[in-house]
């Protein structure tokens, strides 16, 4: 998915005669930033249920499957290298 994001961005700096480069976040990192991102959706889901407050028990779930796609996305960068 980053590598589909960083195409398309390059398109339209093309298209726009913009140099604008993204990083590219090595595997190390998306593995680091998909365990804080569970371990900050579950407390969060947790904090929603326990005082009940849907907006946070949605933003931990939220979280959570955000956590689920860079674990994914750090598995692809091991295929790609």
């Amino acid at each position: 998915m980053i590598k589909e994001v960083n195409q398309i961005c390059e398109k339209l700096n093309h298209a726009l005669g913009i140099s604008v480069t993204l990083p590219n976040p090595e595997k190390k990192a998306l593995k680091a930033a998909a365990v804080c991102n569970f371990i900050a959706g579950v407390g969060l889901a947790a904090a929603g249920i326990v005082f009940s407050s849907k907006s946070c028990a949605l933003l931990g779930g939220v979280s959570v499957i955000s956590s689920v796609v860079l674990r994914r996305e750090s598995k692809n960068k091991a295929h790609e290298s």
